[in-house]
């Protein structure tokens, strides 16, 4: 078996040994979550995934649908915050002709899509009370109305859930419904934030070097110095395993010798002397961005490609933080 990977649970099906391999690591509590893949993976229960941003929950949600029966039909995530409240209830359910301006056709929504595969549904903590009141619907009836519609619609859809949020006190607050918590929450996942589970990091390092040298082009990843190693070691992570694969996909660009050392990692030393406590989201943003582009040699496309964003998305950046104009190439 390959170094960094987690053992497949026994009496899983072929398809989990495939899955579960893709969460690393050997702390005990990620253990018991590779455990609870192969046996969620067996049935259809609504599954809640909670963690701190960046831990991989989408990750985790894409393992139990992969290691089950339903593994060749469609997972469909919806990020819940990426839309505006108005428009999340017509993205998930679709919408009619003419049923609200700018409907100028039907539209099939995410569920149709997922047929009866998987829709993962991240920050559910961030919804409306409206939406939740849907959603509930398509948990007890498995039905939904699409926006405008007169009939319902069946969904076989199997629904799992993520959220960063504390969602006892959103109900304690009545900003999240209790029985849409309670009808969701069959099954709980909680992932643990990386720096509680630093043994990890070695073999996550690997694999994130490994992963982005392929999408590099490069013939052999670098390796990662002890200096480096020693760094991201120490390093709190607070953006977890995402601003890890953040961090070495950027040290794979800089490091041309084929080594990876710690001035190829570009991370904020806290207390280093003569600097700041605190930066403003802005900073750091402006920051990193700038970095990127100086490792890119200035060339956008590849740029977003490290960041994970569109070219349009990282134009405004640059435009926004001044560190460049709408002309460059």
């Amino acid at each position: 078996m390959r170094r960094g990977t987690a053992t497949a649970p026994a009496g899983t099906t072929p398809a989990s040994a495939e899955a579960v391999p893709r969460l690393i690591g050997h702390d005990l509590r990620m253990v018991e979550i590779f455990k609870l893949v192969g046996q969620l993976a067996a049935g259809r229960a609504s599954v809640v995934i909670r963690g701190e941003s960046g831990t991989g929950k989408e990750l985790i949600a894409r393992a139990i649908h992969e290691a089950s029966p339903a593994a060749p039909k469609p997972f469909v995530a919806v990020d819940c915050t990426a839309l505006p409240a108005t428009l999340l209830e017509s993205e998930l359910f679709g919408h009619v002709r003419g049923s609200f301006t700018g409907a100028t056709s039907d539209r099939r929504g995410r569920f149709a899509l997922a047929g009866d595969g998987t829709i993962f549904l991240d920050e559910i903590g961030d919804t409306t009370p409206e939406f939740q009141g849907k959603l509930l619907r398509v948990l007890q009836e498995q039905e939904y109305y699409r926006v405008g519609a007169e009939r319902p619609e069946r969904t076989e859809a199997r629904v799992m859930a993520a959220t960063h949020r504390d969602l006892e006190a959103l109900v304690a607050r009545g900003e999240f419904r209790e029985d849409l918590y309670y009808r969701l929450r069959v099954v709980e996942i909680r992932v643990p934030p990386l720096r509680e589970r630093r043994g990890d990091i070695p073999e996550l390092a690997e694999h994130l070097v490994r992963k982005a040298a392929r999408a590099a082009g490069h013939a052999a990843p670098p390796l990662i110095a002890s200096d480096a190693l020693h760094q991201l070691l120490e390093h709190q992570w607070p953006g977890n395993v995402r601003e890890l694969e953040n961090c070495l996909t950027r040290a794979v660009v800089l490091a041309t010798s084929g080594v990876i050392h710690l001035e190829h990692l570009a991370l904020d030393t806290a207390g280093a002397p003569g600097a700041p406590p605190f930066a403003s989201l802005d900073e750091v943003e402006a920051a990193h961005l700038a970095r990127v582009l100086r490792a890119v040699g200035g060339n956008r496309t590849r740029a977003a490609e490290v960041l994970g964003i569109s070219r349009p998305r990282l134009r405004r950046l640059i435009e926004r933080f001044g560190l460049g104009t709408a002309d460059d190439p």
